[in-house]
Parts: structure tokens; C-alpha cells; sequence
């Protein structure tokens, strides 16, 4: 049930902070890579900006895992990027 919560803003194309359990399902429904890298960028542009520097060590920290083969250079240097300039 509590995948079901997170799954809503998605649906519904609503997304205002950065909630890690939020990408992960996004990721983790999406089974072509390369149809994954381009929702999870997507995601990251949108909604980096606004993860704490915890948040972003996590998301980097689970990459691997979660994005599998999708995991790039782009996706960890948007991450990095946004971490180096968070205080």
C-alpha cells in the first residue's frame, strides 16, 4: 500500500520535493534502460535542486542498483553537480 502513495504524484505528474522512495519506483518500473535513463534525468532536473545533501548521497549511493545498465556519467555528474553546490 505505501508504494501506492508514492506512486500517485507519478500518475499524476505532480512531483514538488525530492523524495528518494519516488525515484526509486520510477526506476524500478521502468525495464528498458534506455526509457529509464531518460524518466530518471527527467526526474533529476526537475527535482535535484531541491534534495538535501543526505538525499543525494543516497540516491548516488543506490545508482547502481536502481538504474542498472541506465546508470551514466550524465545521470552521476547532474548528482554531483548539485551536491557540490549544496551547503
Amino acid at each position: 500500500m505505501r508504494w501506492l502513495i508514492l506512486l500517485i504524484p507519478l500518475l499524476l505528474g505532480v512531483s514538488t520535493s525530492c523524495n528518494v522512495g519516488e525515484f526509486k519506483i520510477l526506476a524500478l518500473t521502468e525495464h528498458d534502460p534506455s526509457k529509464r535513463k531518460e524518466v530518471t534525468l527527467v526526474w533529476l532536473k526537475k527535482n535535484a535542486n531541491q534534495c538535501s545533501r543526505e538525499q543525494l548521497t543516497q540516491l548516488y549511493n543506490h545508482f547502481g542498483e536502481w538504474l542498472g545498465s541506465s546508470d551514466n556519467f550524465e545521470i552521476r555528474g547532474l548528482i554531483h553537480e548539485q551536491y557540490r553546490t549544496k551547503k
